[in-house]
């Protein structure tokens, strides 16, 4: 694993580190036993955060830590390795913020949309959030990982518009992502490594139409001073409403 200053450092410059080998393969094992008893646990009580592709497999659940408060998932939540180099981003100590899942599933996974994840946070100071995406699969180009806009953090929060797509309500208005003119990075990840990113960094996935799921645990995590701006996410979820409303109306 990088040093905490390295790994800084390559966050500052990038938007983006990748920490490899991170958690053991048996960690892993149980987490993705648990995302299963989960996904199980989500239907049966129709949780309304969670996502579908087109044949009915799940892609996406959301705000997870309103489900579970114990068990693999807090476990690895507390991982020290990954808690010391948050902490020495941030320079304070930190808190987990919300836990997703991103599925993924073989040949019919759905892409999301390009976008940056403080228009849905919406801190004050876009230094004091990021998130951790943990490998419980192998993650790549051909089954659709994450990629980035390198350097793009320093961009600052663009302009969005609603997505109409299940799992992620917004994306970069599409004028504005032609501007843009930085090298788009996909990550290789192994069962076991994760990726931290910046809150503002442009990013985004490709469906998923290889033979293999891309299954990932997301770990939103927050500076414990951090301060959300109230009428920014006031208006984030007036046009969340809009995009949840759309999806029921056509599903319907």
């Amino acid at each position: 694993m990088l040093k905490p200053e390295n790994t800084k450092k390559k966050f500052i410059k990038d938007g983006f580190v990748v920490l490899r080998k991170i958690f053991l393969k048996n960690e892993i094992k149980t987490l993705v036993r648990e995302i299963e008893r989960v996904k199980k646990k989500s239907i049966r009580i129709k949780n309304p955060h969670l996502h579908y592709t087109k044949d009915e497999k799940i892609n996406t659940i959301h705000n997870i830590n309103k489900y579970v408060n114990k068990g693999p998932i807090i476990r690895i939540s507390k991982n020290k390795k990954v808690l010391r180099a948050i902490n020495y981003i941030f320079n304070s100590k930190s808190k987990v913020r919300n836990i997703e899942f991103f599925l993924k599933p073989k040949k019919t996974g759905l892409s999301s949309p390009v976008h940056q994840d403080n228009y849905y946070w919406n801190f004050s100071d876009k230094e004091k959030s990021l998130n951790v995406w943990i490998a419980c699969s192998n993650s790549n180009y051909k089954n659709g990982g994450i990629y980035y806009y390198k350097g793009s953090h320093k961009i600052g929060l663009l302009k969005h518009t609603i997505s109409y797509l299940p799992g992620s309500s917004q994306k970069v208005a599409p004028n504005i992502l032609k501007k843009i003119k930085l090298k788009k990075f996909f990550p290789n990840l192994k069962l076991g490594d994760c990726l931290l990113h910046h809150s503002e960094v442009i990013h985004g996935s490709r469906p998923n139409k290889s033979n293999s799921d891309r299954v990932g645990l997301v770990i939103g995590y927050k500076d414990v001073t951090a301060k959300i701006n109230k009428k920014k996410l006031k208006k984030y979820k007036d046009t969340l409403k809009k995009n949840m409303s759309f999806l029921k109306k056509i599903k319907n």
